[in-house]
């Protein structure tokens, strides 16, 4: 581990919600003034950025799941897949595909499809949700790599058609310099793992082509604090962030990334750990070992952070096992480490006492699921399993990682969703439903999203259809 100097930090940003604001989004404008409480509330039950909380835990504590089966709800039918995840806030679930955005009520799926033409929701990565002061209704955070949008979030509000970059509901911008009313003109293609994290009223973003992280304000974009992530590498290197989470307990901003030399990944995993509430780099551990696999080892959903402590998944120097590893998040000291044979990383999901790892296992043909439950701890494997399927992401940028929801581990497969103990392992149940196929035949539709799970509704993106999920299977 290396001690970081802290970074100066830079002013705040005068307000500019007026400038930003005006002749953009009138309606769902609040009467209010800064210093109420942001409206709308948080829910318990809301799923409201990539991974559901700061830390990316996908762990939903309060609800009841069924063990014998889900049955379908409501359903919306598409005519293309192209999934971005699901949010879900104040009971409307905002769901992009490729051509359009679901607003839609989570408990009857009743709502609008707007149709996206050119720019909105092209390339981005996964949508997020805050409250706000100045407004009623919320801001829609959409991120475009490099740069990212608030959109105003009222669902009654939404037109059936939006065009270009929806600058008509565009309350702000921001990106690794600026902040303005329109798009900057900068975007990237690493904008999966760009999602915006929400914490505490502050938007926490990654700008990846300039290598910025900054906290800003929901209400209008304004900068809290920003810190240059180039200024922690050597002058020819470039730290390419592969992905960021918030441990509550600590207020620490973990960001995880590869050093990039013209174009290839040149050296170890870097984690760095940033101050929330000041932005000064507080540590930073480069870990990990260089192999064949480092050229393409940007792992989706291999951070989390729960309670004091971040888990990192990456390989190790043979091709077929990947590592596990517990960092403290106050000090990047080192914990606790299991090794897992894989041949891929899918996802990790995290609740109070176990971290559960999805990845594939090496077999002839299609590798099926390995699912393995790793005790906090120590580290030790409590139990594992194999599901008979593969991934299901024929549409998808990334293999949609799992879900841990009441006595449930979630997770999507080729041939839809599969339910296990998260106590043994074993399974409870599938949801499968069928598609027909070109050739006049039949499959199943692939789970192509994460398993949203809001109160007593689980939404899942698949093969052409939305599904809001309920028990009674």
């Amino acid at each position: 581990m290396t001690r970081a100097l802290h970074l100066d930090r830079r002013a705040a940003l005068a307000t500019v919600g007026t400038a930003l604001t005006a002749g953009c989004l009138d309606s769902g404008r609040s009467t209010s003034l800064l210093g109420v409480d942001p409206t709308p509330a948080k829910r318990d039950d809301d799923w409201r950025m990539y991974g559901r909380d700061p830390g990316r835990t996908r762990f939903v504590p309060d609800v009841t799941l069924p063990r014998d089966g889900v049955s379908i709800a409501w359903e919306r039918s598409t005519s293309a897949s192209g999934w971005r995840p699901p949010v879900v806030a104040d009971g409307t679930v905002y769901c992009q595909y490729v051509n359009g955005l679901f607003v839609l009520g989570v408990d009857t799926g009743d709502g609008i499809e707007a149709k996206t033409y050119s720019g909105f929701g092209s390339g981005t990565g996964p949508m997020a949700f805050a409250s706000t002061e100045v407004y009623r209704d919320g801001t829609l955070l959409v991120p475009y790599g490099e740069s990212t949008a608030g959109y105003a979030a009222d669902p009654d509000s939404w037109p059936p058609k939006i065009h270009g970059l929806g600058d008509g509901r565009a309350r702000w911008w921001i990106d690794g310099e600026t902040v303005s009313a329109s798009f900057p003109g900068t975007s990237s293609e690493s904008s999966w793992l760009a999602s915006p994290v929400v914490v505490d009223g502050t938007v926490v973003s990654v700008h990846p082509a300039s290598g910025v992280v900054r906290a800003s304000d929901p209400n209008d974009g304004s900068s809290r604090w920003r810190v240059d992530l180039e200024a922690t590498v050597s002058e020819e290197d470039h730290l390419s962030v592969h992905g960021h989470v918030v441990d509550t307990a600590t207020g620490t901003v973990v960001l995880k990334g590869r050093f990039v030399r013209d174009g290839y990944i040149v050296g170890e995993p870097r984690l760095v750990g940033i101050d929330l509430s000041t932005g000064s780099i507080e540590w930073t551990v480069d870990d990990g070992r260089v192999n064949e696999r480092t050229e393409f080892a940007e792992e989706a959903d291999s951070l989390a952070a729960r309670d004091g402590s971040v888990y990192t998944v990456d390989w190790t120097d043979s091709s077929r096992e990947l590592r596990i590893l517990e960092i403290d998040a106050e000090t990047g000291e080192r914990g606790w480490t299991q090794s897992l044979e894989r041949s891929e990383h899918v996802g990790i999901a995290v609740d109070e006492s176990t971290l559960y790892h999805v990845g594939l296992e090496a077999e002839s043909g299609v590798d099926p699921f390995a699912v393995a439950a790793v005790s906090l701890d120590d580290g030790s494997v409590r139990w594992e399993r194999t599901i008979d399927d593969s991934v299901g992401n024929v549409w998808s940028p990334h293999m949609p990682p799992p879900t841990v929801a009441d006595e449930h581990l979630l997770v999507p497969g080729d041939r839809g969703l599969h339910a296990l103990d998260r106590k043994t392992g074993d399974r409870l149940w599938t949801f499968t439903e069928m598609v027909g196929t070109s050739g006049g035949g039949e499959t199943e539709r692939a789970g192509l999203t994460p398993a949203v799970v809001s109160d007593d509704r689980i939404v899942l993106g698949t093969t052409l259809v939305l599904y809001g999920l309920e028990g009674g299977g």
